[in-house]
């Protein structure tokens, strides 16, 4: 209750609807600064996206180089091809000797092959028959291609297979290629990394930056066997993520993130647009803060070699300007803040002047009134004096020059300077005509003007092609006496657009302006050889749009037909009355 008196008094000035204004322009403006800020901060986390795609293909590029050296050098040599195309069929004692024939033949190079950790030397036969692995010489003879697409592929479509892929024993990065001997498919050899070459290659491109592979938990409980799925643990980020078992100790162990990005992983587990991106299994990266540090976490999809989802690659990298995002959104609201409430200030020093402007506005609306009674006294007058000009004088000069004209008729050939003489005073006559009724015209301010709407487009065509330089054709047929004021300013003023939409916008040469009577209907074509292409209401057709709604007041209709290319024919058809 003790509050009412203050509302209404606050209704009263204003006030408080300016206040929630202000409220709202708050508001909108915070929205629109953060929207601002949100979309600075996507494009640099996109460049991280993609600093982290192209930091993962030069180091898998690195890899896949290595085998393609190794297999021409080593592998695709006639003796290897010859030894191995004997194996497909035959024996299993034949093939015992030639697995060993070939493990001794290629034992030196493969061990060479772990200065650049390569860890895997796998040969399989063309029914995807595991022949030989080299780190487990003794584990041979299973069937590989329900558990290892990338060897049946290789197998069947006879093409080099790269990429990950989850295995019976191991995960890892896969180089697997054809072999053949005598232009005859003899089986497949693949080489093979895990994942810590792959992240010591990119940790020498961006030495700050900490990476982790996560693995899809569905293609370990599918291919891997159980005997070797300890070595899996679960992610900080969901139960559908896999990384390597913390516990392991071995040479090719991925490094282990350090405290800071094990604090960033765990932050991020709960974060619902992380969960909806890795769920959708989209490339992105996100910006957060930890201590006052700021960091950008980057998320790239690894596709298994069949194209189904493989694993995340994550990054963790320091970026100072996600607090100099935070920072200036806060200064930029400041800001605005304070700028708004300076302009509400004014606006309340404004609104406690209004009473004083009243009174200077009450006496402006006073003097407005009579100086609109002057001009409309002034309007009469110039009305009458132009009628006067027209009837009286204008009459009269109409009648002497007939008057002439027969004189003239009546002249014999032979009075030629008589002749010449009446025809100057016609010529004379006729230009005083003419003089008296651009008098009349700017005594009027419309341009029928005490004419009639024949002579009053004739003299507008007539000083328009004068004044325009185009070739304009006019054809007026009929009487236009005893048209009503009304369709004759409709039909006039349309005209008028016309023309004037044609000069602006049509680029015409030659106009034809048809005026006809028909009966009580008035029918007016404008005819052009512009660009053509009007239509009311788009582009320059906003003066088209008036003129339909002026005949359609004047109860009549209008038809525009232009096509582009083809000019623009204009047709008005009004009632006379």
């Amino acid at each position: 209750m003790v509050l009412e008196p203050v509302y209404r008094i606050l209704c009263k000035r204003g006030v408080f609807s300016m206040l929630l204004l202000f409220i709202v322009a708050v508001m909108v403006g915070g929205l629109l600064l953060h929207l601002n800020r949100m979309e600075k901060q996507q494009y640099h986390y996109k460049q991280h996206t993609e600093m982290l795609e192209m930091a993962y293909r030069a180091a898998l590029h690195n890899h896949q180089m290595t085998t393609d050296i190794y297999l021409q050098d080593t592998i695709r040599q006639p003796a290897v091809l010859a030894l191995f195309s004997r194996a497909w069929k035959s024996s299993e004692s034949e093939k015992a000797l030639l697995r060993r024939s070939l493990y001794a033949k290629l034992e030196d190079s493969y061990q060479s092959l772990w200065q650049y950790h390569l860890r895997q030397l796998h040969f399989h036969l063309p029914d995807g028959e595991s022949f030989l692995r080299f780190y487990q010489p003794d584990h041979f003879g299973d069937k590989l291609f329900p558990v290892r697409p990338s060897v049946r592929i290789v197998n069947t479509e006879h093409r080099t297979v790269t990429g990950f892929e989850v295995g019976r024993t191991v995960e890892g990065f896969r180089y697997v290629a054809p072999l053949s001997w005598q232009g005859v498919p003899i089986g497949s050899v693949e080489t093979s990394i895990p994942f810590r070459p792959l992240q010591s290659a990119m940790s020498e491109y961006a030495p700050d930056r900490e990476y982790q592979f996560l693995v899809n938990a569905e293609l370990v409980h599918d291919r891997l066997s159980p005997d070797f799925r300890f070595e899996y643990a679960q992610s900080a980020f969901s139960d559908a993520w896999l990384v390597e078992n913390p516990a392991r100790k071995s040479p090719d162990s991925a490094r282990q993130l350090s405290a800071p990005a094990l604090a960033l992983a765990a932050t991020l587990r709960n974060n619902t647009d992380v969960i909806r991106q890795m769920a959708a299994y989209q490339p992105f990266s996100v910006g957060l803060v930890q201590q006052g540090v700021g960091y950008v976490v980057s998320f790239l999809p690894v596709k298994e070699v069949t194209g189904g989802r493989g694993g995340y690659l994550v990054c963790y990298a320091k970026e100072p300007l996600v607090m100099t995002f935070k920072r200036g959104f806060l200064i930029e609201l400041t800001a605005f803040v304070c700028l708004l409430s300076l302009l509400f200030w004014l606006l309340l020093r404004w609104r406690g002047s209004v009473a004083e402007l009243a009174e200077q506005t009450a006496r402006l609306q006073y003097d407005e009134v009579l100086l609109t009674q002057q001009e409309r006294v002034e309007h009469e007058e110039r009305t009458r004096i132009s009628r006067e000009l027209h009837d009286g004088i204008g009459q009269a000069l109409h009648a002497v020059s007939l008057r002439l004209k027969l004189l003239l008729s009546g002249m014999n050939a032979s009075q030629t300077e008589e002749r010449e003489a009446v025809g100057q005073l016609i010529n004379d006559l006729q230009n005083t005509t003419s003089e008296l009724r651009n008098l009349v015209v700017s005594l009027r301010p419309l341009p029928l003007s005490g004419m009639q709407v024949d002579e009053a487009i004739r003299w507008m065509c007539r000083k328009l092609e004068k004044e325009a330089g185009l070739s304009l054709l006019l054809q007026i047929t009929g009487e236009y006496a005893d048209i009503s004021d009304h369709c004759s300013l409709a039909l006039f003023r349309t005209c008028q657009e016309g023309l004037q939409n044609i000069m602006k916008h049509a680029e015409a040469k030659r106009v034809q302006v048809l005026l006809q009577r028909q009966g009580d209907m008035i029918a007016m074509t404008i005819i052009d050889d512009g660009v053509g292409g009007a239509e009311p209401g788009k582009d320059g057709g906003l003066g088209l749009k008036i003129m339909q709604e002026r005949v359609e007041l004047a109860h009549g209709f209008v038809r525009i037909d232009s096509h582009k290319g083809q000019g623009t024919t204009l047709l008005v058809e009004l009632p006379c009355r």
